[in-house]
């Protein structure tokens, strides 16, 4: 579908030269496979000269595992952009939160009942070993959190604070709230219906597309962008050619060229067939 008449964006490009790619509800069906036919895509991508890189509000280790799958080895964007990965594993770029801001608002977070989790580099920190969202996450990144009391114990870099609930509206809420107390060191924007991401405002996904297009030397007018949720608004606002997920709201798809099939329908490979393989 072409938005671009609707959404009166700038026209897409008609060269790209890297793809920068969500995981979770692009990449990845809903229980986080990667298909047969994105496999396929992926390496349709190589063989046209594209490069593929992938950003997340993940933590490296949960963006590195489908490394072998999709046969790359590229840098990427962790931690929504917070941390800049290159391929030799070496870290390019760290935005850290300003850690009086930071424990400010873990502190805001439990006091509403909003279970936090700290991310600086590899480090993944939580306060309660009981919290029942641990065990999904574990299995979902394939790594281990460290549990401590509270988060004056964590000495290392802030790059991320997640916010965790099940009550979708109270982390719209608090993320206003965090927004408007701190406009000008922290931005919050939800990752999915359970997720509140809340960063150093430059650490967001346009920021990583363009640090990764300096990775290759390529601008970010021959850069195509995909994502389903608000923290993928920053790199569709931006890229050359930007495509919004089938499942995605009209809050993200109104930032994008195309709008492709939906993550349980292909969508990923689908947009790669239709989209970009035609400006390689």
């Amino acid at each position: 579908m072409n938005l671009s008449q609707t959404n009166k964006k700038k026209e897409a490009t008609g060269k790209v030269k890297l793809l920068v790619s969500d995981i979770d509800g692009t990449l990845l069906t809903d229980d986080k496979r990667l298909t047969p036919e994105t496999v396929a895509a992926a390496q349709k991508l190589k063989d046209a000269g594209i490069h593929l890189c992938l950003v997340s509000s993940r933590m490296p280790q949960g963006i590195q595992m489908f490394f072998k799958d999709l046969h790359i080895l590229t840098p990427f964007g962790a931690l929504n952009g917070g941390e800049i990965i290159g391929n030799k594993g070496d870290v390019v770029s760290s935005l850290a939160m300003n850690t009086q801001d930071a424990h400010e608002v873990c502190e805001l977070l439990q006091k509403n009942d909003v279970k936090a989790w700290i991310f600086g580099g590899f480090d993944w920190v939580a306060f309660d070993l009981n919290d029942p969202f641990l065990a999904h996450e574990k299995a979902v990144v394939g790594a281990d959190v460290e549990i401590i009391d509270n988060i004056h114990q964590y000495k290392s870099r802030i790059v991320k604070i997640e916010g965790v609930s099940t009550n979708t509206v109270l982390l719209d809420e608090l993320a206003e709230k965090i927004n408007h107390k701190y406009p000008e060191t922290v931005r919050a924007l939800r990752s999915s219906d359970h997720y509140l991401d809340i960063t150093h405002p430059k650490a967001n996904k346009g920021f990583a597309a363009v640090e990764l297009g300096k990775q290759y030397g390529i601008d970010i007018s021959e850069i195509a962008c995909i994502g389903d949720m608000d923290n993928d608004i920053p790199m569709l606002e931006i890229a050359g050619l930007s495509i919004a997920m089938g499942q995605s709201t009209e809050r993200v798809h109104r930032h994008a060229h195309f709008q492709t099939k939906s993550n349980e329908e292909n969508g990923w490979a689908y947009a790669v067939e239709h989209y970009i393989l035609p400006r390689a």
